[in-house]
């Protein structure tokens, strides 16, 4: 079960930090973007991955 966890807890580590690099990505974005539209979009994109990184750290954290 230790294992088990261990794997889990490797996994939500990495996507939190392939998160963190999408979420950078998206906010350089962000600051090029002139569209409204766009920005919209991106803005809501930002939202979706903070969101879902705050979910993993949360489990990370209860662990």
């Amino acid at each position: 079960m230790a294992q088990d966890q261990d794997f889990i807890g490797k996994v939500a580590g990495g996507k939190m930090g392939q998160l963190m690099v999408e979420i950078a990505d998206l906010k350089k974005l962000l600051a090029k973007a002139d569209d409204e539209d766009r920005i919209k979009l991106l803005k809501k994109e930002i939202m979706e991955k903070e969101t879902y990184f705050n979910i993993l750290a949360e489990r990370a954290r209860l662990r």
